[in-house]
């Protein structure tokens, strides 16, 4: 079983409790912690917005990008096809840093001066995703344009491998593992946030109450839809690779988050 910190704070109180306090308490209540990974993303590292992406005048296969840093404008020749569809992006400063000892300069490329790199998620040390940039979202905070991506505490988190035991099976989730923390730290256990299912009109296993006293005369009726195509957010993405889960298409993103976080 994989956990990450900031996934349990969605439904415990670990607000005050050091990452060594609490694998420590995880191995005294029997859930064995084998493996503590943090992630930090380096520093100089950005939100920026693309303002503009032409076709790089001498490359085919390069764009070339204006990028809003908040303090300045960039300029930044970039490989990636799907930066013509991006707003939020990762941006690596000059002086930045890199996994791998990669430091970022002013370079030329193909006669276009290049002051950064819109990285991707694994040129940052995060799993790897699509093909391509990473896009940024608001699902792992406010997008402030020039921010420090290390200021994210959901996509800078601690993942934590547990050894469970056969009969730990009730721990199999994001929400067991909290609610054992909730009772061994003495902290608070939030409950799961539904939407009124009464509000929509449509809804994957839509609930609908009917009381009938004699009989029945009436018609019910219901409706079919096909979704084609999912929005699937950053944050379940990443969510998704640092428990290992293994997504294939966007309805297995939204399946596996799903029975992850609730067994």
């Amino acid at each position: 079983m994989i956990v990450t910190r900031s996934w349990l704070e969605e439904y415990v109180d670990l607000e005050g409790i050091s990452n060594e306090e609490l694998t420590s308490k995880l191995n005294n209540i029997g859930l064995e912690v084998d493996e503590v990974k943090e992630i930090n993303i380096p520093k100089n590292v950005v939100v920026g917005k693309v303002i503009s992406c032409i076709k790089h005048p001498n490359a085919d296969k390069l764009n070339f990008c204006r990028v809003d840093v908040g303090d300045e404008v960039l300029d930044i020749v970039c490989g990636a096809s799907n930066v013509k569809d991006a707003e939020f992006v990762a941006v690596a400063k000059i002086g930045a840093v890199l996994p791998g000892d990669f430091e970022i300069k002013k370079a030329n490329i193909r006669g276009m001066d290049s002051y950064g790199m819109i990285c991707s998620s694994s040129e940052l040390g995060l799993p790897e995703l699509d093909e391509g940039i990473m896009i940024l979202d608001d699902s792992i905070g406010e997008l402030v344009i020039g921010k420090e991506l290390r200021e994210y505490k959901k996509i800078n988190d601690t993942i934590i491998g547990i050894d469970l035991t056969a009969n730990r099976g009730d721990c199999q989730s994001i929400y067991g593992v909290a609610r054992d923390l909730s009772a061994a730290f003495k902290r608070e256990l939030f409950p799961f946030e539904f939407f009124d299912h009464y509000k929509s009109k449509i809804g994957i296993a839509r609930e609908v109450k009917v009381n009938l006293e004699g009989e029945f005369d009436g018609a019910i009726e219901y409706n079919l839809f096909f979704i084609d195509k999912f929005n699937i957010k950053l944050l379940t993405k990443l969510r998704d690779k640092f428990v290992e889960l293994d997504a294939k298409d966007e309805f297995d993103y939204i399946s596996l988050y799903a029975a992850h976080s609730s067994g």
